[in-house]
């Protein structure tokens, strides 16, 4: 028996929601391991293209993650938990 079509959408809202929050958690790490891995080479993160590339996409994902009402205290939050 088919799912009613409400109940379809918001099971289809929740899943968004979750894979936005961890697709924006997930970015966060890689800018900050980019960063590390640049640190421990002595060498300026902030210049560099791939840092400055990766923390681009971070931000668009936030900004679909603000969309759909997840704050950025939340990405963070989930961001540390991922890496714990």
């Amino acid at each position: 028996m088919p799912r009613p079509a409400w109940l379809q959408s918001q099971l289809e809202d929740r899943a968004r929601t979750a894979n936005t929050l961890a697709a924006a958690a997930d970015q966060m790490n890689v800018c900050r391991s980019i960063a590390a891995d640049l640190n421990a080479k002595g060498q300026d993160h902030t210049a560099d293209p791939y840092w400055q590339a990766a923390v681009a996409e971070s931000h668009r994902l936030q900004d679909e993650a603000s969309a759909l009402g997840i704050d950025d205290h939340a990405v963070a939050d989930e961001a540390e938990r991922r890496r714990a």
